[in-house]
């Protein structure tokens, strides 16, 4: 199956979601570019306190997913809690809209409370935002057919911070390389993980004496440092901080959802089909989509 031509074995909804999926994944999204615009101002302050800035986010971003860490093994419901939840949120039209944006409004809340009290309540209120997008993030894998029982799943749903980047110019694929890089270090987790107790994790991290899982962790935040940057730069301006704060609270969450949306889409697609033949499929769509770009560019450029 997998030497097959992607077009003849995937359907055209198949085909039409990675288009889709390659769009989005493989460029900053309008949320991304939101929360950018509205973080420059005051992140432009960031660069009278270099080190210490650089030191919080590092600090402050590793913390945050060793909470998300902690709270997915300890706390995310199981299988069949899940599964019951996401069929009651289904049951009417306010339910599922609530259900889909329950999260990105309390990131929101959370950042206009964390934003009045500035860089101080960062330690406190980015660790728990964190939380929230990864319960949503849960939700989603959910929908698409994850098992939250296995570790792996729960490990891909913080790896899913680690997504939705504009890719360096000698990439293929900005997605498809963060999954390759992330891979050792996700089977390293989830082998720890399988030999060991929620608590004994939990006390491990704690101690530092789990380098497999920091190890992990440390490959998501290189990625997920933006984020927090953009999140202590609007603290360092009261009030507007807090607005700020609360729209890219939000527009951070609405865009990991979406990305773990085509995400755990994508992988089911790959349960089904197998791996190698959804991303060639994969890539073949962002090729198209590149060389439609081109040919538009050409075009503009040639009527100039």
């Amino acid at each position: 199956m997998n030497d097959a031509n992607p077009s003849t074995t995937l359907s055209a909804a198949d085909q039409q979601l990675l288009a889709d999926a390659a769009a989005y994944l493989e460029s900053p999204g309008l949320f991304i570019r939101l929360a950018d615009m509205l973080g420059k101002p005051a992140e432009a302050l960031m660069t009278f306190l270099p080190d210490r800035a650089q030191k919080l986010v590092s600090q402050t971003s590793m913390d945050a997913l060793r909470l998300g860490l902690d709270w997915a093994i300890r706390t995310l419901p199981d299988q069949d809690e899940a599964l019951a939840q996401y069929a009651e949120k289904q049951s009417s039209p306010l339910g599922r809209w609530w259900r889909r944006n329950r999260h990105t409004a309390l990131a929101g809340l959370t950042g206009v409370s964390g934003g009045l009290f500035g860089i101080a309540a960062a330690a406190v209120e980015i660790p728990a935002t964190t939380v929230v997008m990864l319960r949503s993030i849960a939700g989603i894998a959910i929908e698409h057919g994850a098992n939250l029982d296995d570790p792996a799943t729960r490990l891909e749903c913080l790896a899913v911070f680690s997504f939705g980047s504009k890719p360096l110019e000698d990439m293929d694929s900005a997605y498809l390389t963060a999954r390759v890089g992330l891979a050792m270090a996700l089977h390293q987790a989830q082998a720890y993980l399988a030999s060991h107790t929620s608590r004994e994790v939990a006390e491990a991290l704690a101690k530092g004496t789990a380098p497999l899982l920091v190890r992990f962790l440390s490959r998501v935040a290189q990625r997920f440092e933006f984020v927090v940057t953009e999140q202590l730069a609007a603290r360092l301006v009261p009030v507007v901080g807090a607005l700020s704060g609360g729209a890219i609270n939000a527009a951070f969450t609405d865009h990991f959802n979406r990305v773990a949306r085509y995400h755990f889409a994508i992988v089911a697609l790959e349960r089904r089909h197998g791996r190698e033949l959804v991303q060639a499929a994969y890539r073949a769509a962002l090729d198209a989509r590149k060389d439609k770009e081109r040919a538009t560019l050409e075009q503009v450029m040639s009527r100039g």
